[in-house]
């Protein structure tokens, strides 16, 4: 008989599955509404938009990506270019090993919620790069690298 945790590892590691718990979880009300008496705060995004609609973008994204990329299956990230995965392990109870290549969401503009137009959807690699910067930050990283190579020219 299998464990409750190699059922639940079974489960989730469907392509299906694990696109369902990953969008399933922004409406999450721990997510929404983070407890105040941490010691540190996160912001807590109440989404502008419906599961249905996330689906909706989600396959936009794929018909975009097949038009990008002919012969491939579409499920690639948006930043990076690479196929994402589905792959959800860990080797000890209550720990999960979160894989780069795996499927993920992005607020484009992080300082909105989650609304049509500022979803991204990518691998959790390129989540995690992007993660708390703006898009201000990299509009002046580019602004530096434009004078920079300005400079080279130059020289």
């Amino acid at each position: 008989m299998k464990s409750k945790k190699e059922h639940d590892l079974k489960h989730i590691n469907t392509e299906r599955n694990f696109v369902n718990a990953t969008i399933g979880r922004i409406f999450k009300p721990s997510v929404m509404y983070p407890k105040k008496d941490r010691s540190y705060q996160r912001k807590g995004w109440v989404p502008e938009v419906t599961k249905a609609e996330i689906y909706a973008e989600l396959l936009l994204h794929i018909e975009l990506m097949k038009e990008k990329f002919p012969g491939t299956d579409g499920r690639i990230c948006r930043y990076c270019e690479k196929p994402w995965t589905y792959i959800r392990s860990g080797n000890k109870p209550g720990y999960r090993n979160i894989k780069k290549t795996n499927f993920s969401m992005d607020r484009f503009d992080t300082n909105i919620t989650y609304k049509i137009g500022n979803i991204i959807f990518c691998c959790n690699g390129c989540n995690a790069l992007k993660n708390g910067s703006t898009k201000e930050m990299w509009i002046k990283f580019l602004e530096i690298d434009k004078e920079i190579n300005q400079t080279k020219e130059k020289a």
